[in-house]
């Protein structure tokens, strides 16, 4: 339903006081203009009033009763309602406009109704621009200039949770800007709003995008299933009824890729990225846990599409010692959420330790799919020694990679990715290039963490085995 189908739904009970609650004065006019079929209507602000003599808003309502048209339009009313007598004047204006058919319309962004007004009132809270509201937005947004059509599609779904406001001073941002329109360039400016729009929450953090499924390495199972789903997540599946991915769950030991995927994720599908932070929001600096949490919530819905990070959900909303009852309003409100969630927000979630998030976290229809991300096999930590080597300006061709593989049995793709930027910076240092020589060195003085932790990486696997896909397609022997 949008904006003006909103308002004519509500006009349909006959509502004689009705507030648009929305700053887009000109996106509020244009629906109430469409809803009321083209019937005309008076406008007031504060600075002109109907006349120079009804400026003052008390007049102005006084004198509503003598304007020729049916509907007035107040503008910012809401900013005078603590003067005596406004209050009063829309309270009798509602009884005696229940039997006039009168129609007093406020736009602005009302906050909280107050009490005496709270029953008389008809509040719609606009939802955010349909895809025909947004194409409008890109049609009129340069008088010379405009996106090319193939990028329509990807700019529509991006500015998705974006007001007409601010997806039209985005557009005209980039299309004021010189040389050609880049994909990635308009994404960023897209994503940079949405940014903004999450404001100073300390929970929640904007992560640009950054690494792609080919600077994955191994996990073969889990970029499949991401790369296959690319092309599902956009308002087309949503009216098609198609099912749209709702959130996979990573497992696995510590340092095996699970947090790089969530990037990935996000900058493969043109989709911002935000991390949700439990310890900050169990922290109590930003007020009760369960208030900040639903806050979160509610500000993730408002700037769909997007992907939503939580790292360590155990550690959020898993079992741990003192949790109380904070912890548990926010796993049950958590999995309400993934339930009814719009269907526009993928949730990437991590856990190193499974055993502390509770069995109902874990059923379908939660998450998608539980990925277990083990040690890496042998071809795996080729393919992540490649692309490290590759990453630091190395060629792979120039290494014994069959020496390097066999000598890291056991460790993860970050323990990889530590040995070689130190033998990196051990060559920087020397001004020289990095040899085979230099990595081993750092292979033969690092502990892996299969040795430190192995009792907890065995209890892991067998956790897996039978209940978590494998996230890679090659099985470690």
């Amino acid at each position: 339903m949008n904006f003006r189908d909103q308002i004519r739904h509500a006009l349909q009970a006959g509502p004689p006081l009705l507030a648009l609650a929305t700053q887009e004065e000109d996106r509020a006019l244009a629906a109430l203009k469409a809803a009321l079929d083209g019937e005309a209507y008076t406008v007031w602000n504060c600075l002109t009033g109907f006349s120079p003599e009804t400026r003052d808003p008390i007049a102005a309502l006084v004198h509503t009763r003598r304007l020729e048209n049916r509907v007035v339009v107040f503008k910012d009313l809401h900013a005078h309602f603590q003067l005596p007598g406004v209050i009063r004047a829309l309270r009798d204006l509602y009884y005696e406009g229940l039997a006039s058919n009168k129609l007093v319309v406020l736009i602005g962004k009302l906050g909280e109704v107050p009490t005496d007004l709270s029953e008389e009132l008809a509040v719609i809270q606009p939802k955010p621009p349909d895809g025909s509201e947004l194409l409008a937005v890109l049609a009129g947004a340069h008088p010379t200039r405009a996106l090319p059509v193939a990028l329509h599609e990807t700019v529509l779904l991006a500015l998705r949770g974006l007001s007409v406001t601010q997806a039209g001073q985005v557009i005209r941002r980039v299309l004021a800007s010189e040389g050609e329109f880049d994909e990635q360039r308009v994404l960023r400016e897209i994503f940079a709003a949405k940014e903004a729009l999450i404001g100073q929450l300390g929970y929640l953090q904007f992560v640009p995008p950054q690494g792609e499924l080919s600077g994955v390495g191994g996990l073969g199972n889990l970029t499949d299933w991401i790369e296959k789903r690319s092309g599902l997540f956009c308002q087309t599946s949503v009216d098609a009824g198609l099912p749209i991915p709702r959130g996979i769950l990573m497992m696995g030991v510590s340092g095996c890729g699970k947090s790089l995927v969530a990037k990935v994720v996000a900058s493969t599908w043109k989709l911002p990225l935000f991390r949700l932070d439990m310890n900050v929001i169990y922290s109590g600096a930003c007020g009760s846990p369960e208030a900040a949490f639903h806050t979160a919530l509610q500000t993730i819905e408002s700037v769909a599409p997007a992907v939503l990070w939580i790292d360590e959900l155990e550690n959020g909303l898993g079992s741990r010692e003192g949790g109380g009852l904070d912890q548990s309003h926010l796993f049950s409100a958590f999995l309400t959420w993934m339930q009814e969630k719009p269907p526009l927000i993928f949730v990437a979630a991590t856990a190193n330790r499974i055993e502390m998030l509770p069995a109902e976290i874990l059923r379908k229809g939660r998450f998608d799919q539980v990925f277990f991300c083990d040690l890496p096999a042998g071809q795996d930590r080729e393919a992540i020694f490649r692309i490290h080597l590759q990453a630091h300006g190395a060629s792979p061709e120039d290494f014994d990679l069959e020496h390097l593989v066999t000598a890291t049995d056991g460790w993860t793709g970050a323990e990889i990715e530590e040995a070689v930027r130190a033998a990196r910076i051990d060559a920087q240092v020397t001004d020289r290039a990095m040899t085979l020589r230099d990595i081993g060195r750092h292979i033969r003085t690092m502990v892996p963490l299969s040795e430190t932790m192995s009792e907890q990486i065995k209890a892991l696997r067998n956790w897996a085995f039978g209940r978590a896909t494998l996230a890679s397609s090659n099985k470690r022997r």
